[in-house]
C-alpha cells in the first residue's frame, strides 16, 4: 500500500529530500506528467508524485508524495532495461544520460508508456544514493507507432500477394529505387543490378520501346495524372517480358518541378500473348469467312439504308449492283411460316433491343430454295431502333440432309414400334400385360394363358442365363432397349429360334411404365444381325462427331500451322508443329495424296484456290473423308501464304448413306409388306397406299387414293375416327391400335386390326399419319440382307489390327537382333526400358486384336482384371519416370481384388492418374503417391493420393474433367487425360471421385464393379 504521507517519505530519504523538497512540489510538474524518485540503496522504496499517481491509478486525500516499491512499480519486461540503463547512467552519466522509454504498471493491472528522464542523487561521501527525475506519458504515440507498425506489415503483404515490382526515380539525379519483386520479375537480384539508375533500367528495355517510354514519362510530367504504358524489358535468361508500368508524380521541388515519380511494373506477358494469338485468329476468320460462304447484313434505320455483303448477295443469287431494301429482303423468305417468323422477328427487333438466331428457308431470285441460318441483333438509342445487323450463312445442305434423316427417322421408328407383327407389353415384373395374336401364335399360347404364366419358362434355360444380366440392366433402366438372339420352348415342346427387340417405354417423367417386346423369326439371319451390331459400334467409336480446322502454310518461314481441331482429327499431341513435306502423308496414298499436291502446287505458282474432298489417314490409321478448302495470298505476282479449312465431312457421307438404307427400308417395307400400310394427312385423305391395302379392300391403288378414312369406315367407327383426329391435332396422344370395320368395294365389311401412329417433323409438329391394316391372316416379315456391310467391317477391323501388329513385331524383332548380335547390351539400362516398353507395347497390340476377334464372335469386351497385376505392370512401364523425378510410390491394394474392366481402358487410367501425380508434382517437395484399393459396398475402388500442387476445387470443380481443361501452368497439361478417364470408367459402370486441396495434394478415387 502506498504512504500518503510526505513526512514519512521524508524520514525515508532523509537529507536527500530536505534538500530535493522543492523538486517534488507539485507546482513544479507543470511541464511534466509527474515526478519520481527511486533509493538506489534500497531499490524497493521510491516515490511518486501526486500527478503521476493519479495517471497510474492511486488516490490520496492531499497533493502530497505517494511512497510507492519502485521495483513493483516497472513492468517486469522492462525492469533489466532500467536496471542497466541505470548502471551505465552511474559509470558514466555524462556520456550516458537517463532517457528511457519503458512501463509503468496501473494499480488496475494493466500498463501505461512512460518516458522517464533522471539525475543521480549523490550522498555526503559522493555516492550515488538515489535517482530524481521527471516522467512523461508517451502512451498516444505508442499507440500511433503500433498502427504504423501494422499498416506498414499491411503494405508489405499487399505488395507481396499483388506480385507487382514497385520503383521510385528520381527525375533529378537519375537514380531508381526498386523493391526485390521487380528485380525479379526479370530473373535478376537488386544486387546484380547495381548501380541501378535511368540508364541501367534503359539498358534492359526492348530498343524499339525506349523511345515510347521517353515520349510518355516527357508528356506526363507536362501534363501531370496518371503515367501509364506497356513495353518490353529482356529478362535475364534472354527472352522479353512484357510489362505494365504505371505511375505518377509524387513529389515536386520548391519551384514547383517534378522531382520524384513512383509507380509500379507489372507482369502482363500472358496477357500479351493472348491479345497477340487473338488477333492472328481474327485475322484469319476474317479472310477466311468469305470461303465459309458467310454473309453479313445491316439495315440502317436512321439513314435508311439497306446493306448486303458480297456473299449475302451471292447466297440470294442477285448480282452484284443489286440494291436491297428491307421489304425486298423478306420477300426473298419462303411465303408461309418462314416469312411470318421473319416478319415477327424484324418487328420485335424495330421495338425492342433483341437477338436472333433462327434457321429459315429462303427462294433466291433464281428461284432455288435455300436454308439458311439468320443471326441478328437490334440496336436501340432512346427507345428507337436506329440499327439491326448480322450474318447469314447457307446451310442449305447440311440443313436438308439433318431434316431428311429426322424425318424419316421418326416415320421409320414410328412403323416399327407399331408394327402388327408379334407384339407384347411386358411389366417391370416380366408379367405379360398385352400381346397381340401373331405373338401368341409364335408361343402357341393364348393371350390368356401367357398372362398367368412366368415368361421365363418359356425361355430356353442355357440362353436364359446368358441373357439375364442384358435383360436386368434393361429392366434398371441402364439402356433404353436391347435386341437379343434367344430360343424359346413352344408350347407344344418343340424349340424356336427368334429375335427380341425390347425397349422401355417411359411417362412425361422419365419413369418407365413398361416394356415393348416384337418377335421375329431370325433363324437364317441371326448370325449376321448380331455381328453386324457389334460391328457398327466399332465403327461408330472410330468415326467423330464432323469439326471444321483452320490451317496456315507460310511459304516465307515454310512453316505449318494447325488448329487443335485438326490436330485432334488425326489424333496427333497438341504441341505437334508439323512441317509441309510432313503434312502430304497424312492424305492417303495415290490419287488423294496427289490431287492435294498438284493443288497445292497450282494455288502457289498460279494463286488458284482449291476445295477439295479428300481420303485422310490418321495416325491410328484410321481413313476418313475430308473437306480441305484453300486460299491463296499473293504479293506482287508471288504466292507468301495458304491458308483455309479443313473439315471431317465423314458424318455426312454417314448420313447420306444412313438416309438412303432408311429410305430403302420404308419404301420397300411399305411396298412389299404383307399388312396394308397407308399415308393420311391430318384431314383424313389418303396420300399413299400398298398393294396389300389394295387387295384388302378390293380398290386399285388410284381409286384408294381418292378415298378418305372415313369413306372406308364404317358408320359406327366414324366417332372414333374423328375423336382421334382431334386428340392428335391437339397434341395428345399420338399412336392408336383399333379393331374396326372397313369397306369394301363390293360392299361387303372387313374386320381389321389398325396400328395408327402420328409422325412429327423436327419442330415436333405432326405431319402426317401412318396407319398398318392387317386382317386376320395376313402376316409381314421384313427381310434384310446384311452380309456384304458386315464383311467389310469385318475386314476393316482385321486390317487395322494386322498393320499395328507388323509395327510392333518389328520393334520386338530388332531388339532381339541386337541381342543376339550382342548379349551384354541387355546391361544396358536403355536396352530393358525399351524391352520392357516394347513388350508391353505387343501385349497391348495382342489384348486390341483379342478385342476384335471378341467383338468378332459375339462376346463382351468386359472382362476380369486383377487390380494390383494392372498396378505393378504401370508402374513398371513408368519407371524410367519415376527415377527421374525421384517419385516415392506406397501401394496398398490386396492381390484377391478383380473388377470387370476392359483391360486397355484399366491399364490406361491407372497409368494417366499416376504419371498426372509426377507432371502436377510440388516444386518445394519430392512428389509421393500413395495407391490404394479395397471394397466399398458394390465397388471396388482404386484411389492415388499425391502430395503435389493440388486443384482449386471451389473454383474449377464443376468442370474438373471437361475436355481440354487445364489448371496449371505446366507445359505438358493438355487437358484431355482427365476427361478421357472419366469416360472410360463410366463406359465400365463405374465412377470417379476427386479430393484435393491447393499446395498439399490431390485424391483421386476409382470405383469398379468387382468380380466376387
Amino acid at each position: 500500500m502506498p504512504i500518503n504521507n510526505k513526512n514519512t517519505l521524508q524520514h525515508e530519504f532523509g537529507d536527500l529530500l530536505k534538500k530535493e523538497g522543492d523538486f517534488l512540489s507539485p507546482n513544479q510538474e507543470n511541464f511534466t506528467d509527474g515526478i519520481w524518485c527511486w533509493n538506489l540503496k534500497n531499490p524497493e522504496k521510491g516515490g511518486i508524485s501526486y500527478k503521476l499517481s493519479e495517471l497510474l491509478g492511486y488516490t490520496s486525500t492531499s497533493k502530497k508524495v505517494i511512497g510507492v516499491n519502485f521495483l513493483s512499480l516497472i513492468n517486469m519486461k522492462d525492469l533489466v532495461l532500467i536496471q542497466d540503463a541505470c548502471k551505465r547512467h552511474i559509470n558514466d552519466s555524462a556520456k550516458h544520460p537517463l532517457n528511457i522509454d519503458i512501463r509503468l504498471n496501473h494499480l488496475k493491472g494493466y500498463s501505461l508508456w512512460f518516458n522517464l528522464r533522471g539525475n543521480l542523487i549523490l550522498d555526503e561521501s559522493g555516492d550515488a544514493h538515489a535517482l530524481l527525475g521527471s516522467a512523461f506519458s508517451i502512451e498516444k504515440y505508442k499507440e500511433n507507432e503500433r498502427q504504423l507498425t501494422d499498416w506498414k506489415e499491411h503494405y508489405k503483404n499487399v505488395v507481396k500477394g499483388a506480385n507487382i515490382g514497385i520503383w521510385e526515380g528520381n527525375l533529378k539525379t537519375g537514380n531508381i529505387v526498386c523493391n526485390e519483386r521487380w528485380a525479379e520479375m526479370f530473373g535478376y537480384t537488386l544486387a546484380e543490378l547495381e548501380p541501378l539508375n535511368y540508364g541501367t533500367f534503359l539498358k534492359l528495355v526492348h530498343p524499339e520501346d525506349n523511345k515510347l517510354i521517353d515520349i510518355s514519362l516527357e508528356n506526363h510530367v507536362k501534363e501531370s495524372g496518371i503515367y501509364e504504358v506497356e513495353f518490353r524489358m529482356q529478362h535475364k535468361m534472354g527472352h522479353w517480358v512484357w510489362v505494365l508500368s504505371r505511375g505518377e508524380i509524387s513529389k515536386y521541388n520548391a519551384e514547383g518541378i517534378a522531382e520524384i515519380v513512383s509507380g509500379i511494373h507489372y507482369d502482363i506477358s500472358s496477357r500479351k500473348a493472348n491479345e497477340i494469338l487473338l488477333e492472328k485468329y481474327k485475322n484469319l476468320f476474317e479472310r477466311s469467312s468469305e470461303a465459309a460462304k458467310i454473309g453479313y447484313w445491316e439495315v440502317d434505320q436512321q439513314e435508311n439504308i439497306v446493306f448486303w455483303s458480297k456473299v449475302n448477295k451471292q447466297i440470294h443469287e442477285v448480282s452484284e449492283d443489286y440494291t436491297p431494301t428491307l421489304e425486298a429482303g423478306l420477300d426473298f423468305y419462303l411465303k408461309g411460316e418462314n416469312r411470318e417468323r421473319i416478319k415477327k422477328i424484324v418487328s420485335q427487333s424495330l421495338e425492342k433491343p433483341i437477338e436472333f438466331d433462327e434457321h429459315l428457308q429462303i427462294k433466291t431470285q433464281n428461284g432455288n430454295l435455300k436454308w439458311v441460318r439468320v443471326i441478328g441483333v437490334s440496336e436501340h438509342i432512346a427507345n428507337k431502333c436506329v440499327k439491326l445487323y448480322g450474318l447469314i450463312q447457307d446451310i442449305d445442305e447440311i440443313k436438308k440432309v439433318q431434316l431428311e434423316i429426322r424425318f424419316r427417322e421418326e416415320q421409320f421408328r414410328q412403323t416399327f414400334n407399331h408394327s402388327a407383327m408379334g407384339m407384347a407389353l411386358i411389366d417391370g415384373k416380366n408379367k405379360l400385360i398385352k400381346a397381340n395374336k401373331r405373338f401368341c401364335h409364335i408361343f402357341g399360347y393364348t393371350e390368356a394363358e401367357l398372362q398367368r404364366i412366368d415368361l421365363e419358362l418359356i425361355a430356353y434355360p442355357d440362353d436364359l442365363k446368358l441373357n439375364r444380366s442384358y435383360i436386368k440392366e434393361l429392366f434398371l433402366g441402364r439402356h433404353k432397349y436391347i435386341r437379343l438372339e434367344q430360343r424359346f420352348i413352344h408350347k407344344e415342346g418343340s424349340v424356336i429360334w427368334a429375335n427380341i427387340s425390347m425397349s422401355a417405354i417411359h411417362n412425361d417423367q422419365g419413369d418407365i411404365i413398361h416394356f415393348v417386346s416384337q418377335v421375329q423369326d431370325i433363324t437364317k439371319r441371326k448370325q449376321n444381325e448380331i455381328l453386324l451390331a457389334h460391328n457398327t459400334d466399332i465403327m461408330k467409336r472410330i468415326n467423330e462427331a464432323a469439326k471444321i480446322g483452320i490451317w496456315e502454310l507460310d511459304l516465307g518461314t515454310n512453316t505449318v500451322y494447325w488448329s487443335p481441331t485438326i490436330k485432334k482429327m488425326v489424333k496427333v499431341p497438341e504441341d505437334y508443329v508439323p512441317a509441309l513435306e510432313e503434312v502430304y502423308p497424312f492424305f492417303q496414298e495415290g490419287e488423294h495424296r496427289e490431287v492435294l499436291i498438284e493443288a497445292i502446287k497450282t494455288a502457289t505458282e498460279k494463286g488458284e484456290g482449291f476445295d477439295l474432298e479428300l481420303q485422310v489417314v490418321s495416325t491410328d490409321q484410321t481413313v476418313f473423308w475430308s473437306r480441305t478448302i484453300g486460299i491463296a495470298e499473293m504479293v506482287n505476282g508471288v504466292c507468301t501464304r495458304l491458308y483455309g479449312f479443313f473439315q471431317d465431312i465423314d458424318e455426312k457421307a454417314k448420313a447420306t448413306r444412313e438416309l438412303a438404307v432408311k429410305e430403302e427400308e420404308f419404301r420397300r417395307s411399305f411396298k412389299h409388306a404383307a399388312i396394308g400400310m397407308l399415308v393420311i394427312d391430318l384431314q383424313g385423305r389418303l396420300s399413299k397406299a400398298n398393294p396389300r391395302i389394295c387387295e384388302i379392300l378390293g380398290y386399285s391403288e388410284t381409286e384408294v387414293l381418292e378415298k378418305t378414312i372415313f369413306d372406308l369406315a364404317h358408320q359406327e367407327d366414324m366417332g372414333r375416327l374423328k375423336g382421334m383426329l382431334v386428340e392428335i391435332e391437339c397434341g395428345g396422344q399420338v399412336s392408336f391400335k383399333l379393331e374396326k370395320r372397313c369397306v369394301h368395294k363390293n360392299g361387303d365389311y372387313v374386320w381389321v386390326n389398325a396400328a395408327i401412329a402420328a409422325v412429327k417433323n423436327d419442330a415436333g409438329k405432326v405431319t402426317h399419319l401412318v396407319a398398318q391394316i392387317q386382317d386376320i391372316s395376313d402376316k409381314k416379315q421384313l427381310t434384310e440382307n446384311l452380309t456384304e456391310h458386315n464383311n467389310r467391317l469385318i475386314n476393316f477391323a482385321h486390317i487395322v489390327s494386322h498393320n499395328l501388329r507388323s509395327h510392333t513385331s518389328n520393334i520386338s524383332m530388332l531388339l532381339d537382333l541386337a541381342f543376339q548380335e550382342d548379349p551384354n547390351v541387355i546391361k544396358n539400362e536403355y536396352y530393358r526400358n525399351i524391352k520392357v516398353v516394347s513388350d508391353n507395347m505387343n501385349e497391348t497390340i495382342h489384348q486390341l486384336s483379342e478385342i476384335v476377334e471378341i467383338n468378332s464372335q459375339v462376346s463382351s469386351t468386359l472382362s476380369s482384371q486383377n487390380l494390383l497385376k494392372r498396378v505393378h505392370k504401370a508402374m513398371k512401364t513408368v519407371e524410367p519416370l519415376v527415377k527421374k523425378n525421384k517419385a516415392i510410390i506406397h501401394v496398398d491394394v490386396a492381390d484377391n481384388i478383380n473388377v470387370l474392366a476392359v483391360h486397355a481402358y484399366l491399364e490406361s487410367i491407372i497409368l494417366n492418374l499416376i504419371t498426372n501425380a509426377i507432371k502436377y508434382r510440388s516444386p518445394e517437395r519430392l512428389p509421393e503417391l500413395k495407391i490404394a484399393g479395397g471394397i466399398n459396398g458394390e465397388y471396388a475402388f482404386l484411389s492415388f493420393e499425391d502430395n503435389g500442387l493440388g486443384i482449386d476445387l471451389e473454383r474449377y470443380g464443376s468442370r474438373l474433367f471437361g475436355m481440354y481443361k487445364t489448371f496449371h501452368s505446366h507445359p505438358e497439361a493438355r487437358g484431355i487425360g482427365l476427361f478421357i478417364s472419366k469416360n472410360q470408367i463410366e463406359a465400365m459402370g463405374g465412377r470417379i471421385e476427386v479430393e484435393s486441396e491447393l499446395n498439399k495434394g490431390t485424391k483421386f478415387t476409382a470405383y469398379f464393379r468387382f468380380v466376387l
